[in-house]
C-alpha cells in the first residue's frame, strides 16, 4: 500500500468513527426529548384527571343542595296587555335637546 492509500482509509475510518459518534450523541438526545415530552403528557393528564373530578364533586354537591332547597314557587307572569301609567310631569319644549346636546 501506497502512503496516500493509507491516509485515505485512516481519514475514512476516522471520518466514519466521528459519524458515528455523532449519531449516537443525537440518539440520546432525541430519547431525552421523548423522555421529557412523555413526562409532560402524564403529567397534564393527570392534572386533567384531578380536575375532572373536582368538577364532578362539585357538580354532585350542587345537585344535592339544588334538591334539599325548597322549591320557590313560580312568580305571576306579566300580562302582555298592561298598561303602562303615564308619569305627569314637566314637558319639555319640543325643539329643545338634552343639555350635551347643546353647542
Amino acid at each position: 500500500m501506497t502512503t496516500s492509500t493509507r491516509q485515505r482509509t485512516t481519514a475514512r475510518s476516522r471520518a466514519e468513527d466521528e459519524f458515528l459518534a455523532t449519531q449516537k450523541k443525537n440518539k440520546k438526545v432525541l430519547e431525552e426529548k421523548e423522555r421529557e415530552r412523555d413526562e409532560k403528557s402524564q403529567h397534564v393528564a393527570k392534572l386533567k384527571a384531578q380536575r375532572l373530578a373536582k368538577e364532578a364533586v362539585e357538580r354532585e354537591e350542587a345537585e344535592r343542595e339544588a334538591a334539599a332547597k325548597p322549591a320557590k314557587p313560580a312568580k305571576a307572569a306579566k300580562s302582555a296587555t298592561a298598561v303602562k301609567p303615564i308619569k305627569a310631569g314637566k314637558k319639555k319644549p319640543a325643539g329643545s335637546l338634552p343639555q350635551f346636546h347643546r353647542f
